[in-house]
């Protein structure tokens, strides 16, 4: 009966284990997880282990049809006559088969084993029992020993069966009984132990026996590598790899001839650094021998040398500001330094800001600036958390990351359940075991949640056979268990890799990740080197940060803390900055003047590159040989050819000007041909185009409030910006997806950043300083510049971050100017006034001259009618010219003087109509010529023979015309009018014609008339109309054309009234064919109409 009640037992969790539901007929079939295979009754899963291994698991029985009877002569059938292996599988220590007939008379008979422990993958002999040592993990060869006596020693096993904790069955010595070793391990000659097959024929004896180093292949291959102790052959492509496969680790010695920039081999040669890393102030390697016995750097004759060992300029001497680490520069001054700003510390007189004081960080040498410090109220931010003692705002991301932040550590409190690692038993008390340590009669949960239950039930051989690894007891029944690196999948059975690289913490790997059976691995990209920890990496040579302090260009080394201070001829601020490093340039713009400036790295020359332009936000193209700017003023992002002389402002070419309100900053990602820009106008946002203005898309707009500066981290691939009005730095994938904001007591005021290797670098304008932090946790905070006047511009300079693509511009054969498009690809791009030829190289003056002038709220854009392209070639923009109309608020009505290039627009903000010059890429006013009270203009037409201007408006529904300068004013025709929509002039002709929309009875009628332009011959040309607009003159004057929207339709008609011609469009939907009131209005502009 107790017999039948462990089969009931063990079939039910069999069962549950399973984890596959049984399908009644008629339902739909079952999806086998990964592994598994379907019965041919649909009812449940197996997994393909289990096919053919001479035991039926399917009901049905078909997991053991069709099983093949004969091996070749390379396998090996097992028992059960229904399964071939290889025979390399054989005695290899895993069962294949079943009836585990491949590992069956495999060794030599146990000897001495008298306790098997660690869920029987150990076995002692009686001299390891209560010995005072612990063998076994589960600690049962050190348990109960107080109670036992010389007698039980005599018959240990027998006796420590009765007492043991492990849940295998009881075992007797005999001949016939082999020791068990777990996979990857192998039984030393006497059977009295288990040692690691890589332990074997590696060198160093681990068998009490010294049978581990018998046997030993002393040859070998010529595609292998023989260690030093000779017993061990491993592959050629093991050896300095990182890893040592041979016990003496000779595999890793003398490696440093295969690293590049080789320079000091350290941690027993297992290790080499480049010379850049040498008495760098940072221990790369583990036995700390790179930062040995390191002399003072020698300081050049411009620099004084600071008692820390940091060079730093020598006009930063006594000048009232500490540069120096131990602020030894403004020590032994002869007179106290001037200082420009209000405050100065007590006793040591360095000078101070406002800001600095109480800002948590010492300035002071004497320490007074942060004495006797007011307790602000706290007030965190929307994406802070707030310490229980209210003393402190720590980042949400801080919250429950294991590391105490809040100095009460509350943020590390009521983190509700903390998840075991997937090898791991979870206790009822959340602790996480070992599952050695789970059924073993020691309770090592809290709440004793590990013990007792169905601790009972050991794991019988079919059991371990399930278990794609192993099989553990626990107080809910038997579990499948996974080794460190493995998870258990849904059927219970089936132990899957874990990909860590997968959605990588920041604490996996700092670059690249690689993932392999049951762990990972971390890379680094080309000109990086792994640090000695295996996780970061670092750069070779020594980076710098470039900022603006105001109008002086800073030089920081990032790790010798050496400062410099480059050329400027800046009167004000520098607000934006880049630098090409094959031409050894800083590029700025600064608040003093319209132009592209230069100075460069080695201090001894300026200059500039553009003059005549406006530029808010700069971007050196160091692969495609080009800068990029924003234009403010103008709502366009702009390009030009990087030159080594001056260029001339006509040369550049606008990439984008549609639809940019307010563009803040911008940052190209040359390697993938991308930019990025903020967006602050009315729809904040941050945007991606390609680097020659197409594929364009918003990537992020939420979890912004006023998003300034921008920056591309090349490593993580993703996009960075600052927040001023959340007073946070935040982050996304170049797609937009992952959004993180980062939001701490030190960026309350973010100005510029720049992202390099782990860190994040930002300026605090008001704050007055430059700070740093890990990029992800914002962790590690440190204070790189702190100066009394304001930090803007913020970049990394290095070598490698401009190194390492070949352009695509290079094999295209522009004739001006060529720009990166995404992939990267090479597009060719001209300036204004010239359009790309069909060639799609050549960039040529116009032929046809007629071009189209097409008016929104804020904006005209000219489209010259050579550049046209057929519906299907157009997936965007064709050539054109995005004119910002200055001073107008919402511009309705526009119209066209070819001889004098003069636009006249109706402004409905202002209710005024004015006019503006057209010269090269520019819109200048000439004035306002009306200005109505209370009224708004319905329509306008220019007669460009006299440059009187005809108009109607809505308080005063008759026609009108009005002199060019506005002086004078007279009403053509009043009577009979209802609303005038559009009015058009021919006045080579002398005609006009306008939509008159009267009420007549409880409707409105819509006609077309015509008459002179000076009201006479007055005449109804078309009366069926619905709602007319967009009125447009034929080139002889003898048609009038209009578009209404009420019908769908285009019409036509002679100015007689006869030849009525009609062009269907889709019903309530028209086609601005001139000037019209809605939000784009149309004009063409030909010599004809001149």
């Amino acid at each position: 009966m107790g017999g039948c009640l462990f089969l009931f037992v063990l079939l039910q969790l069999s069962e549950s284990l399973q984890g596959e539901p049984v399908v009644s007929a008629g339902s739909s079939p079952l999806n086998c997880g990964l592994g598994s295979k379907l019965c041919k009754d649909d009812s449940e899963c197996v997994l393909y282990s289990h096919v053919c291994d001479g035991e039926p698991d399917c009901r049905d029985g078909s997991d053991e049809e069709d099983c093949a009877s004969g091996c070749n002569g390379d396998q090996f059938q097992c028992a059960h006559g229904k399964k071939c292996i290889d025979k390399d599988q054989v005695c290899d220590g895993v069962p294949q088969c079943q009836d585990r007939s491949d590992e069956l008379h495999c060794m030599k008979q146990t000897e001495g084993c008298i306790h098997h422990c660690d869920s029987k993958s150990r076995c002692l002999p009686a001299s390891f029992l209560c010995d005072g040592e612990r063998d076994c993990l589960d600690g049962t060869d050190e348990a109960d020993c107080a109670s036992k006596s010389e007698d039980q020693e005599e018959d240990g096993y027998e006796k420590e069966e009765r007492t043991s904790t492990t849940p295998e069955p009881s075992v007797s010595v005999s001949p016939s009984t082999t020791i068990k070793c777990t996979l990857g391990s192998i039984p030393c000659k006497t059977n009295a132990e288990c040692i690691l097959y890589s332990h074997v024929c590696d060198g160093e004896v681990d068998c009490r026996d010294g049978s581990d180093e018998e046997e030993c292949s002393s040859a070998c291959e010529t595609d292998q590598f023989q260690c030093a102790h000779g017993k061990k052959c491993i592959e050629q492509s093991q050896v300095c790899d990182g890893v040592p496969q041979c016990q003496d680790r000779s595999d890793e010695l003398g490696c440093a001839k295969h690293m590049e920039d080789c320079a000091h081999q350290c941690d027993d040669k297992n290790r080499c650094i480049p010379n850049s890393f040498l008495c760098d102030g940072e221990r790369d390697c583990w036995d700390g021998s790179d930062e040995a016995n390191c002399a003072d750097e020698d300081c050049s004759a411009t620099e004084f040398r600071c008692t820390s060992g940091q060079c730093v300029s020598a006009t930063m001497r006594c000048d009232g500001h500490p540069d120096c680490w131990d602020h030894s520069d403004e020590e032994s001054c002869t007179k106290a330094p001037v200082c420009t700003t209000k405050h100065r510390c007590v006793q040591s007189k360095e000078c101070l800001v406002q800001e600095w004081i109480c800002d948590g960080d010492q300035d002071c040498k004497d320490g007074t600036d942060e004495k006797d410090c007011p307790v602000a109220p706290l007030t965190c931010g929307e994406f802070q958390w707030s310490c229980k003692s209210k003393t402190k705002c720590v980042p949400t991301a801080w919250r429950c990351d294991g590391v105490k932040d809040c100095d009460d550590g509350s943020d590390e409190t009521e983190c509700g359940v903390v998840a075991c690692l997937p090898h791991q038993f979870q206790c009822g008390s959340q602790e996480c075991l070992d599952p050695v340590l789970v059924c073993n009669n020691i309770t090592n949960c809290a709440d004793g949640s590990d013990e007792g239950g169905s601790c009972q039930i050991n794991c019988a051989e079919a059991d371990n056979s399930r278990c794609s690894q192993s099989c553990y007891s626990t107080p809910q029944g038997l579990r499948c268990h996974c080794t460190a690196g493995f998870s258990l999948m849904e059927d219970g059975f089936t132990c899957a890799d874990i990909d860590e690289c997968e959605g990588q913490s920041p604490g996996v790997c700092s670059q690249l990740c690689i993932n392999t059976p049951g762990s990972y691995r971390c890379d680094c990209h080309p000109g990086y080197i792994m640090e000695a920890g295996g996780r970061h990496c670092k750069i070779t040579g020594e980076p710098f940060l470039l900022s603006s302090v105001l109008t002086d260009l800073f030089l920081f080394g990032l790790r010798s803390g050496s400062l410099d201070v480059l050329s400027s001829s800046a009167k004000k601020a520098i607000l934006s900055l880049d630098y090409d490093w094959r031409e050894q340039r800083v590029f700025w713009v600064s608040l003093d003047s319209e132009s592209i400036r230069w100075s460069s790295l080695d201090q001894k020359a300026t200059g500039t590159l553009i003059k005549g332009i406006r530029a808010d936000s700069v971007a050196v193209d160091w692969l495609g040989r080009n800068l990029y700017w924003i234009d403010g003023v103008n709502s366009q992002i702009v390009a030009i050819r990087l030159a080594t002389a001056a260029v001339e402002s006509l040369d550049h070419s606008v990439i984008l000007d549609e639809d940019l309100d307010q563009p803040r900053s911008l940052a190209l990602l040359p390697q993938k041909g991308l930019m990025f820009w903020t967006e602050i106008g009315n729809v904040v946002k941050i945007e991606r185009a390609g680097m020659d203005g197409s594929e364009r898309r918003a990537v992020v707009n939420s979890s912004l409030g006023w998003p300034g500066g921008v920056a591309v981290d090349t490593i993580s691939e993703r996009v960075y910006w600052t927040d001023e009005r959340l007073g946070a730095i935040g982050s996304a994938t170049l797609d937009g997806d992952d959004i993180q904001i980062l939001q701490m007591k030190e960026t309350t005021n973010p100005f510029s950043l720049a992202v390099f290797n782990d860190m994040l670098y930002w300026s605090d304008a008001k704050k007055r300083v430059v700070q740093a932090a890990h990029k992800i946790s914002g962790k590690n905070r440190q204070i790189l510049l702190k100066r009394p006047r304001q930090p803007f511009g913020v970049k990394i300079i290095h070598s490698l971050l401009q190194t390492g693509n070949q352009s695509p511009c290079e094999k295209m054969d522009c004739s001006h100017m060529c720009v990166l498009a995404p992939g990267p690809k090479a597009v060719c791009k001209c300036p204004s006034g010239l359009l790309l030829a069909e060639d799609g190289l050549t960039c040529s003056s116009l032929v046809n001259s007629a071009f189209l002038l097409i008016l929104s709220p804020s904006t005209v854009t000219q489209i010259y009618l050579q550049s046209r392209h057929t519906a299907a070639e157009l997936k965007g923009w064709p050539e054109h010219l995005a004119l910002q109309v200055p001073s107008i608020n919402e511009a309705a009505i526009m119209d066209y003087n070819l001889r004098d290039h003069t636009l006249f627009l109706t402004d409905d903000g202002t209710t005024s109509l004015n006019s503006f010059k057209l010269k090269d890429s520019d819109l200048a006013s000439r004035g306002q010529l009306l200005k109505l009270l209370g009224d708004t203009i319905t329509a306008m037409a220019l007669d460009w023979v006299t440059l009187n201007v005809y108009w109607s408006s809505h308080k005063q529904p008759r026609l009108q015309v009005t002199s060019i300068t506005g002086a004078y004013t007279a009403v053509v025709i009043k009577e009979g009018i209802g609303r005038v929509e559009s009015l058009a002039l021919h006045p080579s002709s002398g005609r006009v014609c306008f939509t008159n929309l009267a009420l007549q009875g409880t409707g409105t009628v819509a006609t077309v008339e015509c008459a002179n332009l000076d009201g006479a011959e007055r005449r109804v040309v078309w009366k069926d109309a619905v709602q007319p607009t967009s009125l447009v003159f034929s080139s002889n004057g003898d048609t009038i054309y209009w578009a209404d929207s009420g019908l769908g339709t285009i019409g036509s008609v002679q100015l007689d009234g006869s030849g009525y011609r009609e062009l269907k469009t889709r019903p309530g939907s028209g086609t601005e064919m001139s000037s019209s009131r809605t939000n784009c209005g149309l004009k063409l502009a030909h010599k004809w109409s001149a």
